[in-house]
């Protein structure tokens, strides 16, 4: 990457960060910590109001693309087998990207179990990818991971001069590059301050997280 390209656009950031269409989820986040409870008896009662918005659904909730809907509903007729996948999901010191493949793969298992044993599925698939699996990472440890946005990640490395574009979704690079430019965010005062005065709100999430890497790289995508 080009240093010196991302400290133009995080020049460029700072001035535009207060319009950022994405701020409500820092305030998604700050409810995700109120309300997660893995032991709570309404597992799928918890998981929606873990992660819920009206500003911000669109990333769990559009047009032919609703992973949370799917999650709830197998949380509702299979709650220890979810709680399985959140609890591997969440263990650091396993490798992530065993963690995601295994998080995406058992509710195909538990489809084909149903059409094996002749059920009704309680749907034909389901839309739990890397983005969303991420989100939940991102969520539960804000100071280690960002929501992935493959578009707005590849659109962004060529923006900063990388020729070594991910051709599919790679979430553990883009770990790695969050923090890097998490990093770099960090060492601007003009973006500090302005970061600062936008967290004066009390509703936003106060803490260490990686959405201010997250937000950056969708305003270089959207530039």
């Amino acid at each position: 990457m080009q240093l010196q390209r991302i400290r133009e656009r995080i020049a460029t950031y700072a001035k535009a960060i207060a319009r950022s269409p994405d701020l409500h989820i820092w305030a998604v986040q700050a409810d995700f910590q109120r309300h997660w409870d893995l032991d709570d008896a309404d597992l799928a009662g918890m998981l929606d109001r873990s992660l819920n918005s009206e500003v911000n659904r669109r990333l769990w909730s559009r047009e032919n693309y609703q992973p949370k809907a799917a999650l709830l509903a197998f949380a509702r007729m299979e709650p220890e087998q979810v709680r399985l996948m959140f609890r591997d999901l969440f263990r650091e010191e396993r490798e992530l990207h065993g963690r995601i493949a295994r998080f995406r793969f058992l509710p195909d298992e538990l489809l084909a179990q149903y059409r094996e044993e002749g059920r009704r599925p309680l749907m034909p698939g389901h839309d739990i990818d890397e983005a969303f699996v991420t989100l939940w990472l991102a969520m539960k440890v804000p100071a280690r991971y960002a929501p992935y946005d493959h578009g707005a990640f590849v659109a962004a490395l060529r923006d900063f001069g990388v020729k070594d574009l991910p051709p599919v979704p790679d979430p553990e690079r883009w770990a790695k590059v969050s923090r890097t430019l998490q990093g770099l965010l960090l060492q601007d005062p003009a973006l500090v301050a302005a970061y600062a005065d936008l967290r004066k709100d009390p509703s936003l999430y106060q803490e260490d997280t990686l959405l201010l890497a997250w937000d950056f790289v969708r305003f270089v995508g959207r530039s």
